[in-house]
């Protein structure tokens, strides 16, 4: 009888698949009015199996999580170090650019520039070699139709003279009114003899090249020889009593 009431009652499992389930019945069934046992309905529901691409999904999601911030946290020094390296190539660039092209503006002015020391020691050297007074006092070998040529170089270091270090001694001094007075210091040499050449210039208002002042040579035996002599500034004497200018003259 109970078996049939529980048939009765229509009980049947709301499966989703067909595999054996194993249930059991309330030890009390409710009794209604009309004398019949309800039962309750048991729906029995399959448990979902964990899918192997989900998994998979989420262990990928989760690594792309870790992933991403282990590299915001690794980002920052490579960006840091780049930075440095960058700075640092920067400036070496540029303190590379600022030697050279301040080497490259002495060179000019050295060798180019109309005030230099190697334009002036060459208007030197050929002003010595024209003038037939030095000539003579070298004792140079000249003819019609070929003349000697004179060596001129620097300071001696040392008495070899096959060494090429012969600096020529020259030095510069601004007065009061701001002129640059350049002064200068070379031998000159024939197959005989050898001389001490000594220059005084200054830059001159109206032209690039500096004026000479002075030029004389020295030469062992003979009398100085000035091939440029020096304009002696002309003193004005007093014309007072006693050399002494007292006051301005009475009307």
């Amino acid at each position: 009888m109970l078996l049939r009431t529980i048939a009765g009652c229509n009980m049947r499992p709301m499966i989703k698949r067909s595999f054996p389930i194993s249930y059991l019945l309330p030890k009390r069934y409710p009794i209604s009015n009309n004398g019949v046992i309800s039962s309750q309905r048991f729906y029995a529901t399959e448990r979902s199996q964990p899918n192997k691409d989900d998994t998979n999904k989420t262990k990928n999601h989760q690594e792309s999580n870790s992933k991403k911030e282990k590299t915001k946290k690794s980002t920052i020094w490579p960006k840091i170090r780049a930075f440095t390296t960058f700075s640092l190539s920067g400036s070496l660039v540029i303190g590379g650019i600022g030697i050279s092209v301040i080497v490259l503006y002495l060179i000019i002015a050295e060798l180019f520039s109309p005030s230099g020391d190697t334009q002036l020691f060459n208007r030197a050297v050929t002003m010595v070699e024209k003038d037939a007074n030095v000539r003579s006092m070298l004792q140079c070998k000249d003819s019609k139709m070929r003349k000697e040529r004179l060596k001129a170089y620097g300071e001696l270091i040392t008495h070899d003279r096959w060494t090429r270090n012969r600096p020529i001694v020259s030095k510069k001094k601004i007065d009061r009114d701001g002129v640059v007075h350049h002064y200068m210091r070379f031998h000159v040499e024939s197959k005989k003899k050898r001389a001490l050449i000594h220059i005084e210039a200054k830059d001159s208002k109206n032209k690039y090249q500096p004026d000479f002042t002075s030029v004389y040579i020295d030469v062992p035996g003979e009398k100085r020889y000035y091939l440029v002599k020096p304009k002696l500034a002309q003193v004005v004497k007093p014309t007072g009593f006693l050399g002494v200018n007292w006051g301005p003259k009475r009307t």
